[in-house]
């Protein structure tokens, strides 16, 4: 049963690449992903937001992955990382659209 979906900018190359990882690793069956717009509104290149299906609560950034990561079994070693501030930080700006012309080039 899916209990997260991971919103992506539909044009953006390298939130699908790493929306098709969450795919690859989610053997649980946890993970959907989605190019609609969230309710929220329209993601920015490189933005990308979770929404926790239980509840239908959005969020972003380094805690949208903290709920992500909480999915997937190979991402739990990731988990105390996210207490770290710097790792935490550079999460967020990750996620949060921190997209310039690196999203067409990795």
């Amino acid at each position: 049963m899916k209990t997260v979906r991971v919103y992506r900018n539909p044009n953006c190359p390298k939130c699908a690449r790493y929306a098709a990882w969450h795919e690859r690793l989610d053997w649980l069956d946890r993970v959907e992903v989605s190019t609609a717009v969230p309710v929220t509104g329209a993601l920015a290149m490189g933005e990308v937001v979770v929404e926790d299906l239980r509840d239908g609560v959005i969020h972003e950034g380094a805690e949208g992955f903290t709920l992500l990561a909480r999915q997937v079994p190979l991402y739990w070693l990731l988990l105390p990382l996210l207490h770290i501030p710097g790792i935490r930080r550079r999460v967020d700006r990750e996620l949060h659209g921190a997209c310039d012309t690196a999203c067409g080039t990795r």
